[in-house]
């Protein structure tokens, strides 16, 4: 990723998780971000530390830098959601997750979705028309929701950016659309 460095100076990227998301997904997503150069802030339900889950049980507690019921779309340039079926459970039961993400989506901000998240999408109906890459137990709810699903390990619609377990590569990908997006041309729409 040494290509990948600074390219996102200035930009503010929320990883949103609650608890039992993916560890190794989010700890992966952060290094690689904070590689780029962005300021990656955690967003969660969770007030203070947010814990994952890791391999059979939990894993590490994290500190959770925004409240999710006090964060909005516009302090951030774009949004990641890691993978885990606990966290996605929760965010999907919590209606301020339907909120946030709308406005990304809404937007046409960038978002990244790694293996079960994209259910997070569809239960809020913000998927319709548009095509994912999820795992197979997420699957029907993506598709009833209007959803392709589409058979890859790294997929890119528009500004939305799918992938199963390639962290990477996505957000190599990811950057590209954070890069390429132009708040002025939705704002002038």
């Amino acid at each position: 990723m040494s290509d990948m460095e600074n390219v996102l100076n200035g930009k503010k990227i929320a990883i949103l998780v609650a608890n039992g998301f993916e560890e190794s997904h989010m700890t992966g997503l952060h290094k690689n971000l904070v590689a780029t150069g962005a300021e990656v802030k955690i967003v969660s339900p969770e007030k203070g530390v947010v814990n994952s889950w890791h391999g059979n049980g939990w894993g590490h507690f994290f500190p959770a830098n925004a409240h999710l019921s006090t964060s909005m779309s516009h302090h951030y340039d774009a949004v990641v959601i890691p993978g885990g079926s606990r966290h996605v459970a929760r965010l999907i039961a919590n209606p301020q997750t339907a909120r946030f993400m709308r406005g990304f989506m809404e937007d046409n901000k960038p978002v990244a979705l790694l293996d079960d998240a994209p259910k997070i999408l569809a239960d809020a109906e913000l998927l319709e028309d548009r095509s994912v890459i999820v795992i197979e137990d997420a699957q029907e709810a993506v598709t009833e929701s209007g959803a392709t699903v589409v058979e890859a390990t790294l997929h890119v619609d528009d500004m939305l950016v799918s992938a199963k377990e390639v962290i990477e590569p996505m957000i190599e990908k990811f950057a590209d659309c954070i890069v390429k997006y132009e708040p002025e041309a939705w704002e002038a729409a």
